[in-house]
């Protein structure tokens, strides 16, 4: 797995998207990911996601994340309700895995 990915919403904005568990002094030790949106001067266009998590985790933890980079709108019951929904049939219906090579 690469360390980082690059990628634009339809907002042209670009993130990051970087395998780094998120600082458990702000986000605590569980949290999987964090999408930091654009704020001109204040924050990175960045996304955090824990690597040590199954294979299956990062799946649902990157799908999550981008969702709040494409739609930030969005609450986080209705993000994690997609989130969920789309890595489980990724995941167990169509048994998307990782490529470990990669």
């Amino acid at each position: 797995m690469k360390d980082y990915l690059k990628f634009k919403n339809t907002e042209r904005e670009e993130y990051e998207l970087i395998f780094r568990k998120p600082d458990k002094r702000t986000w605590g030790d569980s949290c999987d990911g964090v999408c930091f949106y654009p704020v001109i001067g204040k924050n990175p266009t960045v996304i955090l996601i824990n690597p040590h998590r199954s294979n299956q985790t990062i799946l649902n933890t990157v799908i999550h994340e981008t969702t709040h980079a494409y739609f930030p709108d969005l609450t986080e019951k209705e993000v994690t309700a997609f989130g969920n929904t789309l890595s489980r049939i990724l995941y167990n219906d169509l048994k998307y895995r990782f490529d470990e090579d990669a």
